[in-house]
C-alpha cells in the first residue's frame, strides 16, 4: 500500500509542479514539490527501496526539467545515499530531529540539483544569493512537509477516535 501511495504522491507532486509551480511561488522561492515524495520515500524505506524510489522520482523529474537528462536523477540518488544514514530514529519523541532531517534532505537535494546542473548542463552558477534562495525553497518544502504530517496526524487521531467509539 505504501508503494501505491508513494506512486500517487509522486504523480500529484510532479503534475502540480509542472502545471502551477510558478503560480505557487513566494518571491523567488518556488515550491520544491518534487522533493516531497523523496522525503516520503526516505521516511518510509531505509533500504534499497528508498534509493530505488528516489531514483525513479528523479528520473520522472528529469522529464520535466529543461536541463540535461539525468541530472535530477543523479541529484535525488546522491541525496538519498547521503541522507539515509542520518535519518533520525522513529522512536524519538521530539519532532525536531525529523524536521531538521527533512529540511536537510530538501536543501541538499536542491543544492546538488543546482550544482550538478551548473556543471553538467552549463546552467546558472551556484552563488551566495542562489544559496539563500535554495534555503528559502527548502524552508518552503519543510513547511509543506510539516503541514502534510500535521494533516496525517489529525486524520490518524480522528480515525482512532472513531474506531474506539
Amino acid at each position: 500500500m505504501k508503494h501505491l501511495i508513494l506512486l500517487i504522491t509522486t504523480y500529484l507532486a510532479l503534475a502540480t509542479q509542472a502545471a502551477c509551480g510558478t503560480a505557487l511561488s513566494i518571491g523567488d522561492c518556488r515550491p520544491p514539490l518534487m522533493w516531497l515524495p523523496v522525503v516520503l520515500a526516505l521516511s518510509w524505506f531505509t533500504d534499497a527501496r528508498g534509493l530505488a524510489w528516489t531514483s525513479l522520482i528523479g528520473l520522472l523529474a528529469d522529464g520535466l526539467s529543461s536541463g540535461r537528462f539525468g541530472v535530477e536523477m543523479l541529484a535525488t540518488t546522491l541525496t538519498a545515499a547521503m541522507m539515509l544514514s542520518l535519518r533520525p530514529d522513529a522512536d524519538v519523541r521530539s519532532r525536531w530531529p525529523r524536521l531538521v532531517w527533512q529540511f536537510s534532505v530538501i536543501a541538499t537535494g536542491l543544492l546538488l540539483s543546482r550544482g550538478l546542473g551548473c556543471v553538467l548542463s552549463e546552467g546558472p552558477a551556484v552563488t551566495l544569493q542562489s544559496m539563500t534562495t535554495l534555503a528559502g525553497q527548502a524552508a518552503y518544502g519543510l513547511a509543506l512537509c510539516a503541514g502534510l504530517s500535521i494533516f496525517g496526524a489529525l486524520r490518524t487521531n480522528r480515525a482512532a477516535r472513531y474506531h474506539h467509539a
